[in-house]
């Protein structure tokens, strides 16, 4: 009888969760501030500006929700390949989920892990180096979001777990860098 019990009141409140849950889509683009960071301190890297763009869907309940998005992303840094400072830029498809907490109705701050695949990667003379990388990536990342009725902007910083280096250069590789994002929620 006990089981009956906790049967039914899971599905009343997983009907009652399903009923109060909004599931939303839209597209999303924006700038990323990137730099490779290692744990060698003779390792040298600056910052570059690259973009990202893409699709994003969340499932939203009144104060929290789990967004989840696709972006095809170019994160990089000027590091020294042999040569002095020159770029590297790396071409990924990212796929952060986040869970997302609602401060308010419009504010919301966010956290959770970002998977990447390594698409493409050139060196200053835009030769590929894809080979001397890993093919994926892991980060972190946590942020803050505004969602203001259609319109959606976060700024979240991705914080990398993983070495990115196979044998490019003799020190390991993390990426790590800022995302600011607008977007357009088409279906809400």
């Amino acid at each position: 009888m006990k089981k009956i019990y906790v049967v039914l009141v899971a599905v009343l409140l997983v009907g009652s969760l399903s009923a109060q849950a909004q599931f939303k889509f839209g597209v999303k683009g924006g700038l990323n501030f990137s730099k490779f960071t290692s744990t060698d301190a003779a390792a040298q890297a600056e910052n570059i500006t690259a973009w990202h763009g893409g699709l994003m869907a969340e499932i939203k309940l009144p104060i929290i929700g789990i967004e989840a998005d696709a972006l095809y992303t170019q994160n990089g840094s000027k590091v020294d390949l042999g040569q002095g400072l020159e770029d590297l830029k790396n071409t990924y498809i990212q796929v952060p989920v986040v869970a997302k907490v609602y401060i308010l109705k419009v504010l919301n701050v966010q956290a959770g892990p970002q998977f990447g695949f390594l698409t493409g990667a050139k060196d200053g003379d835009n030769e590929s180096v894809k080979d001397q990388l890993e093919s994926n990536d892991l980060q972190i990342v946590f942020g803050a979001g505004v969602e203001l009725a259609m319109f959606h902007a976060s700024l979240r910083y991705g914080l990398g777990v993983k070495d990115i280096n196979k044998d490019l250069v003799n020190y390991d590789l993390k990426n790590n860098a800022f995302m600011l994002s607008v977007g357009i929620w088409l279906k809400k």
